[in-house]
């Protein structure tokens, strides 16, 4: 009974071991919302598992780390020795990533971001100049401008959420996550208990060679039944434990078996425990923490292209809009063409030169065809902002989008709590490239367990029993007298620099190049937030210069008519005639130009909001594990209530 009362422990020892924390974490599997804060759930599992540092003393930790001088700076800013220190992963992911975002803190200061962010604020709170004066403004959404056979009003947050719902781009985005999720239940697979089991019949029927043999018959036979069944498994410490249950039943006619017809049982316990290559429930615990941080990855990555794809969903909504206003400008100035044109034509046999007609002829021509141009961007825009919605209300054939949001130029891009800090927490690139140097740090490690020596402990437990006749119970009750163990090591090491030690020095360098990785997306991040933040100081100065720059125009326009309309001298009607048609031109020019500017500038918000991080937010966007394709899980956006 002793050896069944062993096996049975060691079973629920092996299944405990797979199922308490280190391989079902529960929250430690949901991707975190951004690299620099830790969850509180990180922080409670960190107290509660009582090891070496406390979260508290992991706050304090790296809180003494500093940077104080310029050659500190270019250095790599996590110091190894202290994240080794970390027993915890959740401790480990607080110091690294602190440390890592005060260090981004100092290089954004030394780049003078946050001057610039501040000068968007100042930007941002400046009304942008009236639309009075400009007349297309009012008329881009026209339902008739094209003339098509429907058309539809749509407004900018409309197209957004009929992207965030519709596009199949995005679709395809949230379905990375996902695809990685399965790794990490693979990985926790390599823990689950298994059962076996194997029944197997046989019949030897040979001649015999001599009577002695099968007890003076002329065939020897041998019959026999065996069945095996038990339960193993792989620990968190990297053993192996096997509990197996055996019975056999003998049948022969040979001499050699008294009696011809026996039972035997035999319980089997039996342990390989690695105690350098493969040990450690850091090491085996590895591939699960790897598959959660290319989920997180995966997670940072449906961020960043759902948030590329909106904003390009934003350009092509202003593009749209930029199109329809050019269009109509390019139409109102055809028209102007026309009219003058024919008022030349009915003067030309009072005072009206014949040049003078054929250059109002030709340049309304002219104008006209660059009407019919700029129609036909107003169709690539809407193809284009179709295509990227991909809503079934918008991809009707022959319908006609007209936007109704228009560029508001008083709304703030900034709020006054936007921080540095705030940045690289909201950057999935960043996320991406910490996590992708956590998961670099592990498989090093993984692989410098790998390139140890191989020493394993084996223990094995047996019983075995055996009784006379077929009774399985009677040899199983009598295995407690038949009991016997064995203990041994096994060693190698190589003789030389093999194969794991070049796959150590591989994920070393890995390592250092992810290290490099990461400071050059901070680099990377604070170039893009202060080339979107001067590019939409720019755009605000520019779209009041354009707009003075029209003023004029308009201004010159009705100098140059009032004198034609009123008469010129003789000899002079050709050059006023020409200048008047030249004004016009710079009429419609300094128009578009004021367009653009308006339209620019509404893009360049949505850069530097992409820039920020915050285009998601800016929507009231946030990231949702759905089951909606076949039941599975996928990733979507969703809007905040």
């Amino acid at each position: 009974m002793n050896i069944r009362l062993t096996a049975c422990f060691l079973t629920i020892f092996s299944l405990t071991a797979c199922a308490e924390g280190p391989i079902f974490p529960g929250d430690r599997d949901v991707p975190r919302p951004n690299a620099f804060a830790p969850s509180i759930a990180d922080e409670r599992r960190a107290r509660a598992n009582g090891e070496q540092l406390s979260a508290e003393e992991a706050r304090q930790r790296v809180d003494e780390f500093r940077v104080t001088s310029d050659s500190q700076l270019r250095e790599w800013p996590v110091d190894t020795i202290t994240y080794k220190r970390f027993q915890n992963p959740g401790q480990r992911a607080i110091y690294l990533r602190r440390a890592l975002g005060r260090y981004a803190l100092i290089k954004a200061k030394e780049r003078s971001t946050g001057v610039a962010l501040q000068r968007v604020r100042r930007a941002s709170s400046i009304a942008a100049p009236s639309t009075a004066g400009e007349w297309w403004a009012g008329s881009i959404h026209r339902a008739d401008l094209t003339l098509t056979e429907a058309n539809r009003a749509v407004s900018l947050p409309e197209v957004v959420y009929d992207a965030v719902r519709y596009s199949n781009q995005i679709a395809a985005f949230g379905d990375l996550p996902a695809i990685r999720g399965t790794a990490i239940q693979e990985a926790r697979g390599r823990f689950v208990p298994e059962f076996f089991a194997e029944v197997s019949i046989s019949r030897e029927n040979e001649r015999a060679t001599s009577p002695a043999i099968a007890a003076g018959a002329a065939r020897s036979i041998t019959e026999e039944e065996e069945a095996e069944f038990g339960v193993r498994s792989r620990l968190i410490t990297g053993g192996e434990i096997a509990l197996s249950q055996n019975f056999t039943r003998t049948d022969t006619n040979r001499t050699a078996f008294i009696p011809g017809r026996q039972t035997s049982a035999q319980t089997r316990v039996s342990l390989v425990q690695p105690l350098l290559r493969g040990s450690g429930v850091t090491y085996n615990d590895g591939p699960r923490r790897i598959a959660n941080m290319d989920t997180q990855i995966a997670t940072e990555e449906f961020r960043r292209q759902s948030e590329a794809h909106l904003l390009e969903v934003e350009r092509a909504y202003w593009n749209l809009y930029l199109a329809r206003a050019i269009f109509l400008q390019k139409s109102h100035l055809a028209g102007h063409g026309e009219r003058l044109a024919n008022q030349v034509s009915r003067r030309v046999e009072i005072d009206a030169d014949p040049i003078i007609v054929n250059n109002a002829k030709s340049l309304a021509l002219q104008w006209r065809a660059d009407a019919v141009r700029a129609k036909s961007a107003v169709d690539n825009a809407e193809f284009r902002l179709q295509a990227l919605v991909n809503s079934p209300a918008l991809t009707k054939a022959s319908i006609e989008l007209l936007p109704t949001s228009a560029p508001n130029g008083s709304s703030r891009i900034l709020s006054t709590e936007d921080t540095l800090d705030q940045i690289f927490q909201n950057r999935p690139e960043l996320q991406q490239a910490i996590l992708q140097y956590e998961a670099a740090l592990l498989r090093e490690g993984l692989a410098a367990n790998e390139s140890l020596p191989e020493l394993d402990l084996i223990l094995e437990y047996t019983g075995s029993g055996g009784t006379d006749g077929g009774s399985f119970a009677g040899a199983f009750d009598d295995e407690d007298n038949g009991a016997g163990h064995l203990v041994g090591l096994k060693f190698s090491v190589p003789l030389g620099f093999d194969e794991r030690d070049a796959r150590y020095k591989r994920r070393r360098l890995e390592t250092i190049q992810q290290e490099r990785q990461v400071l050059a997306v901070i680099s990377t991040i604070l170039a893009e937030v202060d080339v979107s933040a001067n590019e939409y100081i720019i755009s605000t100065q520019d779209l009041y210069a354009r707009r003075q720059a029209q003023l004029a125009a308009q201004r010159d326009l009705v100098t140059l008519r009032d004198r034609w309309n009123d008469g010129v001298g003789e000899g002079q009607s050709i050059a006023i005639f020409s200048a008047l048609l030249d004004a016009y031109e710079r009429v419609q020019l300094s128009e578009e130009a004021v367009a653009t500017a308006r339209a620019t500038r509404e893009i360049s918000a949505a850069n530097l909001a992409r820039a920020r991080g915050v285009l998601l937010a800016r929507w009231g966007l946030q990231t949702e594990i759905r089951n909606e394709i076949r039941n599975e899980p996928t990733y979507k956006l969703t809007k905040q209530n």
